[in-house]
């Protein structure tokens, strides 16, 4: 199994889906579907979501939802410089303070949690297209010594089948909880595991540890070197929980903004953006970002963010996650057709957007705050 097969593309089969693909290949092909683009999206700044990047024989037991292989990555590199005008975070803050507009069709690449393959795998294929990139780094796990991720160790055993929900909700001692039911019952279990007693937390994983797996995460001098290389550091929070779950999102913020500005005696590395993890927010952890001192707020809304004249409006911007099996044709490497009908025709939405006009992910974490 080759590299980019490892993670193999989901197609129905069907006659319509067939027809749909002969269209978008012509659209594509003609030119049709860039023009398109261009005209359509000339006053927007897409910003495109990765996680992990990872070689051909490094891909098993990763998680296929969040990673993507070394050459399926430097495809779309060369994708985005076809077709946009990619961007760094600096611009991006500069068109928020309307110092400086933005070019049409502008992307901002960006990674989250702080892996370290995004920086031994991603930004050599980064430097080889001279483009710039901005990490998100959950501050706790890039200071943990630890070889393996404690939320990773957790949840991959799950996605593999290896062990049921129950058993791994039940693992940790004490009076046992109700088991949660509904499409957040992940993020109910890393809750579960983040407010136990770490010792506890780590007999209870001890036997879905992988010794000999390479270090997930970066180190705090590989995130320190970062912005040398001409890579932007943002927060991902401090513990990656989800901020609309916790009792106070400010606390956990605050923690991450003082870690990262830490790194660099200069001041300079003071983050000024944040994307919020697990794509969960409300207007209680956007006021809660603002008051840290976040001038940008990223979240996994997937729209295309609207510039007026080449200036950002407002505060909150989406972003538009970028899954293997969404971009990639039947032998696995990239469709130039299926990625641009992804990012094309992704809805405009003004940055300064509101429960009540966009009810996606923010709705359903004010609901769950509630």
């Amino acid at each position: 199994m080759d590299g980019e097969n490892a993670h193999p593309p989901r197609f129905l089969g069907t006659p319509m889906t067939a027809i749909r693909q002969a269209i978008r290949n012509a659209a594509y092909a003609s030119g049709a579907l860039a023009a398109y683009h261009r005209r359509r999206n000339a006053a927007t700044l897409t910003v495109v979501m990765f996680h992990r990047v990872l070689p051909a024989d490094r891909l098993v037991g990763a998680d296929p939802e969040y990673t993507v292989s070394a050459d399926l990555f430097a495809a779309c590199l060369r994708f985005f410089r076809q077709h946009y005008n990619v961007v760094d975070l600096a611009e991006v803050l500069a068109a928020r303070s309307s110092r400086r507009r933005l070019k049409e069709r502008a992307l901002l690449i960006t990674f989250d949690d702080g892996w370290a393959d995004n920086a031994c795998v991603a930004l050599p294929l980064l430097r080889q297209e001279g483009l710039p990139a901005t990490v998100f780094v959950a501050t706790d796990a890039v200071a943990d010594p630890s070889p393996c991720w404690w939320q990773e160790t957790l949840l991959r055993p799950l996605r593999e089948g290896h062990v049921s929900y129950e058993a791994l909700w039940r693992l940790l001692p004490g009076p046992s909880a109700p088991i949660p039911a509904g499409p957040d019952r992940e993020l109910r279990l890393l809750l579960r595991f983040h407010d136990c007693d770490a010792a506890a937390r780590a007999r209870a994983l001890a036997p879905f540890v992988d010794t000999a797996a390479q270090r997930h995460m970066m180190t705090l001098d590989m995130v320190r070197r970062l912005p040398s290389d001409g890579i932007a550091v943002g927060a991902h929070g401090a513990s990656h929980m989800p901020l609309s779950f916790l009792p106070s999102p400010f606390a956990d913020l605050a923690r991450a903004r003082t870690a990262l500005a830490g790194l660099w005696n200069d001041g300079a590395g003071r983050p000024q953006t944040l994307a919020c993890p697990h794509g969960r927010w409300s207007a209680e952890v956007a006021q809660a970002a603002r008051a840290v001192g976040f001038q940008l707020i990223f979240t996994s809304e997937p729209w295309l963010n609207a510039t007026v004249d080449g200036a950002l409006s407002g505060d909150v911007l989406g972003r538009v996650d970028i899954p293997a099996h969404q971009i990639v044709a039947a032998d696995g490497s990239l469709s130039p057709d299926r990625l641009a009908t992804w990012l094309f025709t992704r809805p405009q939405r003004p940055p300064g957007i509101t429960a009540a006009s966009f009810p996606g992910r923010l709705a359903a974490a004010q609901q769950e705050a509630s």
